[in-house]
């Protein structure tokens, strides 16, 4: 597949380039080894890559059971902090959020950010800030996440996740880690997600016909236990 990418250099100017890629993640991860953030990737992935297209009945069961936890033990409207995890729900809210970078959900540049990384496996494709801007993105840890009436249950799951990231990065600083190491974590954190499930995918492929089902349940138990999207 060939994408289309946009970057901006050391200069502040914007530009753009093209790369041969297997889906838009492995795209990301071959910039990334040159050196190149790109903050849009432009191109359509094969569907046996799209995210939706392999989740599974499965996990939609899984969040459903951890949302009704939430419910039960967090609190009657569900608000409390929540691991990653995949978005389940209403798919045009899901997608239409993740096109526009759930613009108008978060009230900081810190919460959007985080809810870029909030799906394990997923490429991430944070806001576009300045220097200045991503200096100061600490500071949004001061300002309470805006939970709001109205929320939709998939919107609630974000804040939630984006929640415990915000507690995980909170002890990461508390740890004497920087802001620029904590968001190099979560790419480098996100590389190592997707490659793990490409890894699964490709042994589920080599495995004889007759073991294959074993291998799928074994595979979807460490994959789920990732909060990464399952198998079909």
């Amino acid at each position: 597949m060939k994408y289309t990418y946009l970057y901006q250099t050391k200069t502040n100017e914007n530009r753009e380039g093209f790369i041969e890629a297997r889906d838009r993640a492995d795209a990301y991860t071959k910039l990334r080894k040159q050196g190149i953030r790109p903050y849009r990737i432009i191109g359509d992935d094969p569907v046996r890559w799209q995210p939706w297209a392999i989740g599974g009945t499965i996990a939609a069961l899984v969040v459903a059971l951890a949302v009704a936890v939430a419910v039960a033990f967090g609190g009657g409207d569900g608000r409390a902090p929540t691991s990653r995890q995949q978005l389940t729900g209403d798919r045009s809210v899901i997608s239409t959020g993740l096109a526009n970078g759930w613009e108008g959900v978060f009230a900081t540049d810190l919460d959007r950010y985080l809810a870029a990384y909030a799906q394990p496996g997923w490429i991430a494709l944070p806001p576009e800030l300045d220097a200045a801007a991503l200096a100061a993105l600490a500071d949004g840890l001061n300002v309470p996440l805006d939970y709001r009436d109205g929320d939709s249950p998939e919107v609630t799951l974000l804040r939630n996740i984006v929640a415990q990231m915000r507690a995980e990065m909170t002890d990461y600083l508390a740890a004497g880690g920087t802001v620029a190491d904590y968001l190099d974590f979560l790419e480098e954190r996100q590389d190592q997600e997707r490659a793990f499930r490409n890894r699964a995918l490709e042994a589920l492929a080599r495995a004889p016909e007759s073991l294959r089902d074993r291998a799928k349940i074994n595979l979807n138990a460490r994959l789920r236990e990732m909060g990464l999207a399952e198998i079909e």
